[in-house]
């Protein structure tokens, strides 16, 4: 009789036990559902606001749809910071990305333009790493990540408002490089305004003035029938950290402000 009464008060406690061990989680998928929801209303709602201030010629289907915009829209900058960061860390140092990331960038892009951060002659100044490329149709090439400690293994990119020219060198295979110098002004041709109604710049209208090829110790090759006039760039985004470009052929442009790169690579 004793062994039975303890048995059942064993088998009771057990029970109990059970039924507390069982009622935990089910409390933490509730705080975790509620959570959840509150984020996705929470993102919902920021990208509500920010659909004014999108581009009217953007494309949705390459942004990946409305729905991928409103998941990317909680931090834009530190996303594509990752994004693009990783793929020049990866394993080969190059990478070519797939559709998914395409979509991914194309729509961080397009959600740093309603920042209302276009351009801005003193911001633009001085040296810009380029990380990225994007032509056209073409996915996104990763640029070669550097040595360590040195930022000038990236196309730098040089601003000079005094003279307002900037500068491009392109490495062509290991020993090659394609140099131009370009001239620019501001235009008026496409502008955005911000939510409180203020004016920002977008374009640049640009002109090759001047265009070379330097081969390994061989002369410098003038490069004549690469000048031509009426280019433009587009300012999707621009900061002291990153600049967001697209070019007139299409093509979308992302450079890092070198000692920027530099950490983030350390």
């Amino acid at each position: 009789m004793r062994f039975a009464t303890l048995f059942l008060s064993s088998l009771a406690t057990f029970q109990l036990g059970s039924c507390f061990v069982n009622l935990h989680p089910t409390r933490q998928t509730t705080a975790f559902h509620a959570t959840s929801i509150d984020a996705s209303q929470e993102l919902k709602e920021k990208f509500a606001g920010l659909k004014g201030l999108l581009p009217e010629n953007m494309n949705v289907v390459k942004c990946g749809g409305y729905y991928n915009m409103q998941q990317l829209c909680g931090n834009p900058k530190e996303e594509l910071v990752k994004t693009i960061i990783d793929g020049i860390k990866s394993a080969d140092k190059k990478v070519t990305s797939d559709e998914t990331n395409d979509e991914k960038i194309e729509a961080l892009a397009t959600l740093l333009y309603a920042e209302g951060k276009g351009f801005q002659a003193d911001l633009v100044d001085g040296d810009w790493a380029e990380v990225l490329t994007k032509q056209g149709s073409k996915s996104s090439s990763f640029q070669k990540a550097a040595e360590k400690g040195e930022y000038k293994g990236f196309p730098i990119n040089t601003f000079d408002v005094d003279s307002m020219t900037f500068q491009v060198g392109v490495n062509v295979l290991k020993k090659g490089r394609v140099y131009s110098r370009v001239k620019y002004s501001p235009s008026t041709d496409a502008y955005s305004k911000t939510e409180d109604g203020k004016i920002v710049l977008r374009r640049i209208g640009c002109d090759i003035e001047k265009a070379t090829f330097k081969w390994w110790k061989l002369p410098t090759l003038n490069l004549f029938f690469l000048k031509r006039k009426g280019g433009f760039l587009e300012f999707l985004y621009m900061d002291d950290d990153i600049r967001i470009t697209r070019g007139n052929r299409g093509g979308l442009f992302v450079h890092f402000r070198p000692e920027f790169v530099e950490a983030l690579l350390a």
